[in-house]
């Protein structure tokens, strides 16, 4: 838990969330690992200095709790597999291309889902780069709004690239505000490539989303009862702030019935599967008349007591305890193959 992206708080809180549920367990001895901001790995609630190795050694099964940059891109991952010890959550290539918006945008759209249209700036150093959905001409960041003011009319949504639970996130109504939104997403993106803001058009809908969970309820993918997500009129959107501050009213199981209730949980499955995630997952999405369009995949769902996908399993009839106690199981099962 913990690690170097800018969601290390959110990291620790579900990390402390996992210890303690798992402490009260008869069956699990839980140990913490803990990543500092600064990359270093502490052992065991004395946070002892150790390097990965000495660290992944002493467990059976690792419950990956960090979120953002290194914990669900890929590296971590790397790290996991080449020491050869369980974990759960998505492998290396399918956490790298759901982390990063832009490429999982692509496979989504070729898969058949509907994507809100998007450009990207990108920044190398001093250097801005604009280009629908990839990025070319070196700009600044008012020459970047310019282009993008050519291509998608306002109100836009300004988003980190590589970035989770809302981090750097705008909505923009105005053009004057522009450059600024996408100069916090760039100073907020964690991606590998530099930084790089998305903008997308402002789609007004119903907010929902519909977590993934495999090997459940007698079913290879288990979609789980979807969300509907309700910020309130104060907030602009669902950003940072109300996601963790009680002030948002979370409908579940959402008001969906029928038919639209069965394409909610088909493409939360499809979802997953076309971005290859692997033990569990929650898909964000947005309603707009009877148009579905898919926003992200999320291939580590927090696991705080404000987070969504908790919620959503406890409504299937899962406890808290027995999903951890069902993702480990996975995991080391996996790990005797």
């Amino acid at each position: 838990m913990g690690g170097p992206s800018s969601e290390h708080d959110i990291s620790l809180m579900t990390g402390s969330n996992i210890l303690k549920t798992l402490e009260a367990s008869d069956r699990w001895r839980a140990v913490p690992i803990t990543i500092t901001k600064a990359g270093h790995w502490l052992y065991g609630n004395d946070r002892v200095w150790c390097n990965p190795g000495e660290a992944i050694a002493r467990v059976d099964v690792i419950c990956n709790a960090l979120h953002g940059a290194f914990g669900e891109d890929g590296k971590v991952q790397q790290i996991l597999e080449h020491y050869a010890v369980p974990y759960n959550g998505s492998r290396i290539f399918a956490s790298a291309v759901a982390f990063n918006k832009v490429l999982a945008k692509k496979i989504l759209r070729k898969n058949g889902f509907l994507v809100p249209r998007g450009v990207t700036a990108r920044r190398y150093g001093n250097e801005t780069r604009y280009n629908p959905e990839s990025a070319l001409s070196g700009e600044t960041y008012e020459d970047v709004a310019r282009r993008v003011l050519r291509l998608l009319a306002p109100p836009w949504v300004v988003k980190p690239v590589a970035a989770g639970s809302s981090v750097g996130v705008s909505l923009v109504k105005h053009f004057d505000d522009l450059p600024k939104a996408l100069e916090r997403a760039c100073a907020r993106d964690d991606s590998a490539v530099g930084s790089q803001a998305l903008v997308e058009e402002y789609k007004k809908g119903r907010e929902i989303t519909c977590g993934v969970l495999e090997q459940f309820g007698g079913e290879r993918y288990f979609a789980l009862p979807p969300i509907e997500i309700c910020p309130p009129k104060s907030a602009p959107f669902f950003n940072y702030q109300v996601k963790y501050d009680g002030s948002t009213n979370e409908i579940c199981p959402a008001e969906f019935f029928g038919a639209m209730l069965k394409k909610i949980r088909e493409t939360a499955v499809a979802a997953h599967e076309a971005l290859g995630c692997r033990d569990y997952s929650r898909t964000d999405m947005i309603l707009v008349g009877t148009n579905l369009f898919v926003l992200e995949v999320n291939t580590l769902p927090g696991l705080t007591k404000e987070s969504l996908f908790p919620n959503a399993v406890a409504a299937a009839g899962l406890s808290f305890p027995n999903l951890l106690d069902h993702l480990l199981t996975n995991a080391l099962e996996r790990g005797k193959t």
